[in-house]
Order: structure tokens, then C-alpha cells, then sequence
């Protein structure tokens, strides 16, 4: 007998894990969910046409807790993402639950001339980069607004092109003189 009620302890507190697990996520299920923001996107272009990118951004406690319960390693999921909607090889810095940094190759075209330098980044459409993300299996835990609040383009002589909420950045160029 004294078995089985060690059984039944352990079988009861196993029940209890599963009960409470249950009960989390229809909690997550029913809760309406919160939008993920996009705050600010800097762009800063070096001289060879590659650009390092930092995006701020707001997630619920309940986003922080989908995704990073799902993905052991966001980093990796998010590079593979970009690389296959940007055709550009990206390298992820660093993932957080508020920040992202990462460099892409060859993001400016550049050709030099007899005044310069002259930079031209692709233009960036978010629309398209929210309909992309609806394909994945987090998409129905956010609510996505990946319009930046603020954007900001800078190239490697300081010039900034900012942009304030805005869905579609048009593709800038700039001469960096001699």
C-alpha cells in the first residue's frame, strides 16, 4: 500500500503542474493581444555600403513569454527570417527583449565619381515585412504595428534622413563629397 500512495502523491502533483500549465496558457489564448511596436529603427551606413541596424521595440510580458518559450535561440530564427526576405546576408549582434541589433552587407549601393561618393539604400516597405511575419506560428500572440515610430538613415559622413510613422521609406541617395 505504501506504494501506491507514493504513486498517488506524484501522479497528484503532476496533475497539478499540468493543471496550472493549462490554465497559463488559455489565460495567454484568451487575453487579447498586445501590440508589438516597432519605436525607433536606425540605420547607420559605413563607407562600404554595409549598414548597422538597431531596432527598438515594445513587447508585452505575454509576447516576451510566447516567443521566447517557443524559440530557444530568437537570434537564429530572426537571421534566417531577414536573410530570406532581404536576399542579404544579415549577422545578428544581439536580441533582447526591447532591442535588436544586427549588420547587413551590402545594404547602400555606392559609386564614387569626381564629387564623390554616392550612396543609395533600397527602399523599405513594412507592409510587406508584416504580411511575411504573419506566416509564423507567434503571429496570432501579436499584434504587429512594424511602422517605425521613428526612422532614422545615416550615412558616413553624419548625414541623417529621418522619417516619422511611416509604412514605406523610399530609397535615398546622398553624396558624400571628396
Amino acid at each position: 500500500m505504501p506504494q501506491r500512495e507514493e504513486y498517488n502523491g506524484e501522479y497528484g502533483m503532476n496533475y497539478r503542474h499540468l493543471l496550472l500549465g493549462v490554465l497559463l496558457l488559455a489565460g495567454i489564448l484568451a487575453t487579447p493581444a498586445a501590440a508589438f511596436t516597432i519605436t525607433s529603427l536606425a540605420v547607420n551606413i559605413d563607407e562600404n555600403g554595409d549598414a548597422d541596424v538597431t531596432v527598438d521595440y515594445s513587447l508585452s510580458w505575454m509576447e516576451r513569454f510566447a516567443v521566447y518559450t517557443r524559440i530557444a535561440h530568437p537570434e537564429q530564427q530572426l537571421e534566417t527570417a531577414l536573410e530570406s526576405f532581404s536576399g542579404k546576408e544579415v549577422r545578428i549582434d544581439s536580441v533582447s527583449p526591447s532591442r535588436t541589433t544586427l549588420a547587413i552587407e551590402s545594404f547602400a549601393d555606392h559609386a564614387e565619381d569626381e564629387t564623390g561618393t554616392t550612396y543609395t539604400t533600397p527602399s523599405m516597405d513594412f507592409t510587406l515585412a508584416e504580411q511575411k511575419v504573419r506566416g509564423y506560428w507567434f503571429s496570432r500572440f501579436v499584434s504587429l504595428d512594424l511602422s517605425p515610430a521613428r526612422t532614422v538613415i545615416t550615412f558616413p559622413d553624419g548625414y541623417n534622413a529621418p522619417f516619422t510613422n511611416v509604412a514605406y521609406i523610399p530609397s535615398v541617395s546622398h553624396t558624400v563629397g571628396i
